[in-house]
């Protein structure tokens, strides 16, 4: 079982003004990363990672060379990096483009038009498809 926190208590004894000072020094600053991404440990990296793939580098290709010295990346995230770095994105804002589905990808405005030319229309021609009943 949980105890009970008294919240009347704790706040009779907090220091309101001494918080508030700690709070505006933590928005001056960047919150602390648990965990580097490749961004970051390529980031020393970039401007000659960018010039090597401008020149005709291949991502696989330099993949294989940073995997040479240690650094384990894929040919995916190093052009993730590559093209994050392109686009001058600071990783704020991120929006990823989802793939089409394969099946519903090709060409959906030629599917959309062909299914509503097929529609019957009723005899009084108001537009609604018309009701096929058997035997009548």
């Amino acid at each position: 079982m949980s105890t009970h926190i008294d919240y009347t208590q704790i706040a009779a004894k907090l220091d309101y003004a001494a918080l508030e000072k700690k709070l505006e020094q933590l928005a001056q600053r960047e919150p602390p990363r648990k965990r580097k991404t490749a961004v970051d440990v390529l980031e020393p990296l970039r401007e000659r990672l960018l010039a090597l793939h401008h020149k005709g580098w291949s991502s696989a290709q330099l993949v294989d060379e940073l995997k040479a010295v240690g650094i384990p990346v894929s040919p995916a995230r190093l052009r993730d990096c590559l093209n994050h770095w392109t686009s001058g994105g600071n990783g704020a804002g991120k929006s990823h483009t989802r793939r089409r589905n394969k099946r519903a990808g090709g060409n959906s405005r030629l599917s959309t038009t062909t299914s509503q030319a097929g529609r019957g229309k009723s005899a009084s021609g108001d537009g609604q498809p018309a009701l096929k009943l058997a035997g009548h």
